[in-house]
């Protein structure tokens, strides 16, 4: 009989210890829940990279290699992001000799979860500039936000989905574009 108490103690201890067998939507997968506490915590204290890809800001124009671009955003703890694009010559294809970068300065806001053009959960993310080195700087642009593992992406333009309003939000996430997270 003491086995057995004994046993179910144990047993109680491991499960209680373990959390039990249920997930809170706090910790879930899909990043906390509609209010998005879960993304916005493994957002915060993070830095990312792009690899070196081809870069063409002037898509009237039909030479998609303008430019080979390197791209990383570090994001503290108040969800303050610095983003930093280098450029590189069309002929370094491994972004190796640097010819000049941008920075901007951006307060992010997650503000609930949303479904993606391609049935992806995301959440919807209010982008306000504080400072940009580029000519034009946007007080706000409406994207989208979507972290699996180690990948971050964000919204893209669409349509009449630009991202100037909340009602013209970006509403399309491309999987073939992402920052891989960097250890620091």
């Amino acid at each position: 009989m003491m086995y057995k108490s004994v046993t179910f103690l144990f047993a109680l201890m491991l499960l209680i210890s373990c959390g039990g067998s249920g997930s809170s939507s706090g910790s879930s997968a899909d990043g906390g829940g509609k209010s998005g506490q879960g993304i916005v915590t493994s957002l915060s204290g993070s830095s990312w990279q792009t690899e070196c890809s081809k870069y063409n800001k002037f898509a009237a124009i039909d030479d998609d290699s303008i430019w080979n671009v390197r791209s990383s955003v570090r994001i503290d703890s108040s969800l303050q992001a610095t983003f930093k694009t280098e450029f590189f010559h069309p002929e370094d294809t491994i972004c190796k000799t640097m010819l000049f970068d941008t920075l901007n300065i951006i307060n992010l806001e997650v503000k609930g979860k949303v479904t993606t053009d391609e049935s992806i959960d995301a959440y919807k993310l209010n982008e306000t500039y504080i400072f940009s080195s580029e000519d034009t700087m946007p007080e706000v642009t409406y994207t989208l936000v979507y972290l699996a593992t180690e990948k971050l992406y964000f919204g893209k333009p669409t349509g009449v989905n630009l991202g100037t309003t909340a009602e013209t939000r970006h509403s399309s996430i491309s999987l073939a574009d992402y920052y891989v997270q960097k250890v620091n």
